[in-house]
């Protein structure tokens, strides 16, 4: 059996030993508080520029699509814009070449 300060120790320890316990891990709740805090400022920043991002898409008038155009409008289109990748792939393919292999 404990005498009467072997009690008072032991409950000043358990008493002392709760109180770090429970600073302990209200200093780890208030770091990541403050971390939050911060992450939801920086998500609110992001949040609003991408509103004005919309608001300034939205103001905008969209393309027509195809659908909506005369068939022979959207062909000639596609036409120009086919011939235009076709010229630009073959420039690109004679700028590869040796220029033993060219031919111009």
């Amino acid at each position: 059996m404990l005498p009467w300060w072997g009690w008072l120790l032991l409950w000043t320890v358990i008493v002392v030993g709760g109180g770090a316990w429970i600073g302990v891990l209200s200093r780890r709740t208030w770091r990541s508080a403050r971390a939050l805090t911060a992450e939801v400022a920086r998500a609110g920043e992001l949040l609003a520029a991408l509103e004005e991002r919309t608001d300034a898409l939205r103001d905008t008038v969209p393309d027509r699509t195809a659908v909506t155009q005369q068939p022979r409008r959207v062909r000639e289109e596609y036409r120009a814009v086919r011939a235009a990748t076709t010229a630009d792939r073959r420039a690109r393919r004679a700028a590869g070449r040796p220029p033993w292999a060219r031919v111009d």
